[in-house]
Parts: structure tokens; sequence; C-alpha cells
């Protein structure tokens, strides 16, 4: 009986000890989500539970400051999108309802302010 990872055509599967297809969350090192089908999902959103999350490439969960077709993002130690304000270090950033972090100038709660291009507030 196979167990583990099973690659059938150009998609990926985990099959469980008992032999049974997994779906939903996976944690096997990373965070995985597999579909309905059992099948992985990669290098998508995936919206879930009320939260987007990304699963990279390789369909591992990201975490961290992504860039996704050229926008930054920043998803929670959860792998959760973060939105409004973010403090690291000294700087401050701010992600849109979107998740897409801000640049330029931007009118937030009744105030203007300005971010470089990095996102860093100015």
């Amino acid at each position: 009986m196979k167990t583990g990872w099973l690659k059938l055509g150009t998609k990926w599967y985990f099959l469980q000890q008992n032999g049974v297809m997994k779906t939903g969350w996976l944690k096997n090192g990373s965070w995985y989500y597999l579909d309905e089908s059992g099948a992985m999902l990669a290098g998508k959103w995936l919206k879930y539970g009320g939260c987007w999350y990304y699963l990279g490439s390789n369909g591992a969960m990201k975490t961290g400051w992504i860039r996704v077709n050229g926008t930054w993002y920043y998803m929670n130690s959860d792998g959760s999108m973060k939105t409004g304000w973010l403090k690291q270090g000294d700087t401050w950033y701010y992600l849109k309802n979107t998740g897409e972090m801000a640049t330029g100038q931007q009118w937030i709660d009744g105030r203007t302010y300005y971010f470089n291009s990095q996102g860093a507030l100015q």
C-alpha cells in the first residue's frame, strides 16, 4: 500500500498511513493545502475560514513578505494575509484591504500618509 506523497500526472496527492487520500490542511514539515479531490494547491491564493493564504510554487504555505505578480504582501506567522498597519523594527508599513503593500500617497482613516517605493512610512 502506498503512503506519503504521490504524483499522478502533474498533480501531487498525500496518502495517509491507512492509504486514505488526505484533503484539507496537511502539516508535513511545512503546511500544505489539499483540495476536495486531494490535489495539492501550488502557486495559488486560498481563501479559508475568512482569511487569505498563499501557497508557493512547491505548495508550501508562505509566511512573511511575499511578492506575487509584482505586488508585495505580508503573511502572518500563521500564514494568513495581514491587512492594516504593520511595524517591523522602527519601520511602519500599511497593507491595504486587499493585502497589497501601500506605496506613494495614501488616504487612511481620514489622514494623508506617504510611503516610499519599498512601502516604508515617510
